[in-house]
């Protein structure tokens, strides 16, 4: 059985990109490592069954079982990657498709921002400081750069003002990931936390006793019924 954590041959990275390419309102490959950059710099956990609708679309239909279990194995194979590729380096590689009219990097600072909105509340709280998410402007730059909204599109970006832009696009996001360091972990342990109290409650042998503090043997009081 083959582990989430390897990583995607280049094989794979294109069969994973010709199989989102084939499906109406998917996102593409540039988009899908932008969203889940953003996932795996989320303050909490967002567990695939939030997410995977969102990257193949909600009326994707399967042939098989087996062919669904490829399919989200390739993502979140790829998922781990960026996680530990953010762990490791203080520079991000992004996946970006060369497109023909020179837009490299939108769809993938699109993919993050929709991201962004699936990681709670803690995000607002970071995009709010101005000081903060200073580390964010690369990424609006770019997700705005042909906005339909005057009031909220960058304006077109040159060649070599691109280069810049991406070149600051992979020093800010290791900065964005490193911020909520301390948020996951606090996640992480309430939710290990929550886990070890239900299997405790579970287990609770009916000879042992009551956890309620009475002496008595937990079948004879709590666990009378």
């Amino acid at each position: 059985m083959q582990s989430y954590h390897e990583l995607l041959s280049e094989h794979e990275l294109d069969e994973l990109g010709d199989f989102l390419d084939d499906i109406p309102g998917s996102m593409n490959i540039e988009m899908m490592d932008g969203f889940l950059t953003a996932l795996a710099c989320s303050p909490e956990l967002v567990m695939p069954s939030k997410f995977l609708h969102q990257i193949w679309g909600e009326e994707r239909e399967f042939e098989t079982a087996e062919q669904a279990q490829k399919y989200a194995g390739m993502i979140l194979r790829h998922w781990n990657s960026i996680t530990n590729q953010l762990k490791e380096n203080d520079v991000f590689t992004p996946v970006m498709l060369d497109h023909e009219e020179g837009s490299i990097g939108n769809d993938w600072a699109a993919g993050f921002l929709s991201g962004v909105q699936l990681g709670g509340d803690d995000w607002e709280d970071y995009l709010d400081d101005e000081e903060k998410s200073a580390v964010f402007v690369p990424i609006f730059m770019l997700a705005h750069e042909h906005d339909p909204d005057p009031e909220l599109r960058s304006g077109p970006i040159d060649s070599e003002q691109r280069e810049k832009v991406l070149a600051f696009l992979a020093v800010c996001v290791p900065k964005i990931y490193a911020h909520f360091d301390q948020h996951r972990e606090s996640y992480a342990s309430r939710s290990q936390q929550a886990r070890t109290i239900k299997r405790s409650d579970r287990k609770i042998g009916r000879n042992e006793p009551c956890p309620c503090g009475s002496g008595n043997k937990f079948k004879k009081c709590c666990g009378i019924n």
